[in-house]
C-alpha cells in the first residue's frame, strides 16, 4: 500500500519570507486606499498648519505632529477644534467623515473578507500570493506526480506557484496548508496562467495526465513569456521527444521513463546483495 507523501516544513529564513509576501500582498492589494488615505491626511494637516487659531491656541498655529492628527480626526468625523476657526475648515469638517467613510470603511471591510478568503484558502488570497512571486516556478497539475514535484521544490526552497483543477484533491489542501499559492482553475485560460505570473516566472512544469492540455499551456507559457523554462509530462516518451524537438522545449518526460532507471537500479542492488550472500 502506498504510503501518504510527508509535508515538508520550510526552514525559518522561508517562512519568514512568505510572511514578507504576505505583508507585501497586503499594501499591493490597499495601495489605492492607502494612498488617497495618506493624500488627504496630508491636504487637511496643511490646511491646519497654516491656520492661526485665536480661540484655542492663543493666535498660534498648530505644529505638525497635531495638524496631521487633526486631519486624521476629521476623516471620522472628529473635530480636533470645535467649532472650526476658518470657513476652510469648515468645509474640510464636512467633507472628510464622507472621504473617511468611502475610503476607511471600504478598506475595513475589503480587508476583513480578505483575511477570511486567507482562512479558508479562498482564491482571492491565492491570487494576492501569486502576484507577489518572481522567479518562480508554475506547476500545473497536482496529480502524485506533481505533489511529489512540488515536495522536491519545497525542499530546495523553491517559490512554487500550484495551478490545479480540482479544488477537493488531497494534494491540493495540503499545498495549501504549506503556505503555498494554489489556484483552481483550467491552466489552458491565459488569465490564470497570469495570475501565476507566468510573465515573471522562471519555470513552467506542466505534469498533468493530458498530454494535449500539457502542450497547450506550455505552448501559451513560451508565448506570453518567452525566456521561460518549459518541462512538460508525456505519457509516450517517443511522441515527446518529437514534441520537444518540433517546438523547442526545454524538457518532454513521462513518468515511467523516469521510474525505470530507479527500478533498474534498485534491483540490481537485490541481483548484487544476493550474490554477495551466496
Amino acid at each position: 500500500m502506498p504510503t501518504r507523501p510527508t509535508s515538508v516544513r520550510r526552514p525559518l529564513r522561508a517562512r519568514l519570507r512568505v510572511s514578507f509576501l504576505y505583508a507585501w500582498a497586503l499594501v499591493h492589494t490597499f495601495r489605492w486606499t492607502l494612498l488617497l488615505a495618506t493624500a488627504a491626511v496630508m491636504l487637511g494637516g496643511l490646511l491646519f498648519s497654516i491656520t492661526p487659531h485665536p480661540k484655542n491656541l492663543g493666535g498660534a498655529k498648530p505644529d505638525t505632529l497635531m495638524s496631521l492628527y487633526g486631519a486624521w480626526s476629521a476623516l471620522y468625523g472628529q473635530a480636533l477644534f470645535n467649532p472650526p476657526e476658518v470657513w476652510y475648515l469648515e468645509v474640510l469638517h464636512g467633507v472628510y467623515p464622507l472621504i473617511g467613510f468611502v475610503l476607511l470603511g471600504e478598506g475595513v471591510v475589503r480587508f476583513a473578507l480578505l483575511m477570511t478568503s486567507r482562512r479558508r484558502g479562498e482564491r482571492e488570497w491565492m491570487s494576492v500570493m501569486a502576484s507577489t512571486f518572481r522567479d518562480h516556478v508554475v506547476l500545473c497539475g497536482l496529480g502524485h506526480l506533481g505533489s511529489r514535484i512540488l515536495e522536491l521544490l519545497e525542499a530546495e526552497g523553491a517559490d512554487v506557484v500550484v495551478v490545479e483543477r480540482d479544488g477537493t484533491s488531497r494534494f491540493a489542501i495540503e499545498a495549501k496548508e504549506r503556505g503555498n499559492p494554489v489556484l483552481i482553475d483550467d491552466m489552458r485560460d491565459d488569465r490564470v496562467l497570469n495570475q501565476a505570473g507566468i510573465a515573471h516566472a522562471r519555470c513552467l512544469i506542466a505534469a498533468t495526465n493530458d498530454d494535449m492540455a500539457n502542450l497547450e499551456v506550455a505552448l501559451d507559457a513560451r508565448r506570453i513569456n518567452p525566456k521561460i523554462r518549459v518541462l512538460i509530462r508525456f505519457l509516450d516518451q517517443r511522441i515527446g521527444a518529437k514534441i520537444q524537438d518540433a517546438f523547442d522545449l526545454d524538457e518532454a518526460f513521462s513518468s515511467a521513463a523516469l521510474a525505470a532507471p530507479i527500478i533498474a537500479r534498485k534491483a540490481l542492488e537485490a541481483v548484487a546483495g544476493r550474490a554477495e550472500r551466496g
